[in-house]
């Protein structure tokens, strides 16, 4: 399965019948917008209106496209342990879609699942809570997760080195 595909099934069904309910209720009012006045007055509609239909119709697939992502934010802050209703809140209230940009860049990464139980581990976690297996490197004087590479705890100043508890 691929990336694209695994991302695409995080967005919720309610997503996707929202949209759905959207696009109608678009459709339907520019279609009274454009094309009801001509009809009620029994004048032929002409081809020019059709056209602006047809454009604002597809400017509604936009709109269709905001609510997916914005169901995709939701499902993905509750995958990743951050608050979901907070940051649908900013993806929608936020104009010109600058909520959500901010939500891709500001996105915690993704939970480790332990290597010995399974369960998620955050990213301030260096051993696991179920079980106390160690998740990440950490370091030897304090315990708190150290990345690769890193010759000194940015928590306590300790020299991590070769003896940092890895998993």
């Amino acid at each position: 399965m691929s990336r694209f595909r695994q991302e695409w099934d995080l967005i919720p069904g309610a997503a996707f019948v929202i949209a759905g309910l959207v696009y109608l209720a678009y459709l339907t009012l520019m279609g009274f917008v454009w094309l009801a006045g001509p009809m009620l007055e029994g004048d032929p509609i002409h081809p020019i209106l059709w056209g602006w239909f047809l454009i604002t119709a597809a400017l509604g697939v936009l709109m269709v496209l905001y609510v997916l992502l914005v169901g995709y934010v939701w499902s993905d802050a509750k995958r990743r342990g951050m608050n979901a209703v907070l940051w649908v809140l900013l993806a929608i209230f936020i104009p010109n879609a600058i909520g959500v940009i901010l939500y891709f860049i500001l996105r915690d990464p993704l939970p480790v699942p332990c290597p010995s139980c399974g369960k998620p581990a955050t990213k301030d976690q260096a051993f696991c809570a179920a079980c106390g297996a160690a998740v990440r490197p950490a370091c030897p004087s304090c315990r708190k997760p150290v990345q690769e590479g890193w010759t000194h705890c940015a928590g306590c100043g300790a020299p991590v080195g070769e003896t940092a508890a890895t998993p």
